[in-house]
């Protein structure tokens, strides 16, 4: 049944101004997708890489210091396309970088520290055995992720 109240539920959210985060692992269509919707709503973009690690070691890092993206070359490479391609449509593109056992914990963290309006988190490309084993990144999210932040799942 249609009430008045419900109307409130289906109001345009296109504000300029608004963050977007997308999380990616790789150039991808994703990426694409991210980057038109953040010139679309005149949103900065935020472009998280987060690197998994399989053991996490208490005593922390080998190598003092932050670890950067530059650094990384799968990262530096999605960072600076990145990068060169939001400046061609004037788009603020923000590279975010990170080194976790949880990629998911990691997204949640990071999505709610820069107060990101709208997620958007490519399909799984995990094979069946691994989902079972490690759990869907993007499953994982989806239940966590605090109802005042859109989730856009791509592909």
């Amino acid at each position: 049944m249609v009430t008045p109240d419900l109307a409130t539920n289906v109001e345009t959210r296109i504000q300029e101004g608004h963050r977007i985060m997308v999380a990616a692992r790789g150039i991808t269509s994703v990426l694409g997708f991210a980057l038109d919707e953040a010139q679309l709503r005149n949103a900065t973009l935020y472009v998280l890489y987060v690197k998994e690690i399989v053991v996490f070691y208490a005593r922390g890092p080998t190598v003092p210091g932050r670890p950067k993206w530059q650094e990384d070359p799968e990262a530096a490479a999605i960072m600076s396309t990145m990068q060169k391609l939001g400046a061609e449509r004037n788009v603020c593109v923000q590279p975010v970088y990170a080194v976790s056992e949880d990629a998911a914990t990691t997204i949640l963290d990071l999505t709610a520290t820069l107060g990101v309006d709208y997620l958007i988190i490519g399909a799984s490309q995990r094979t069946a055995m691994s989902k079972l084993l490690r759990g869907s990144v993007v499953t994982n999210v989806a239940q966590q992720l605090p109802e005042s932040i859109h989730l856009i799942i791509y592909g």
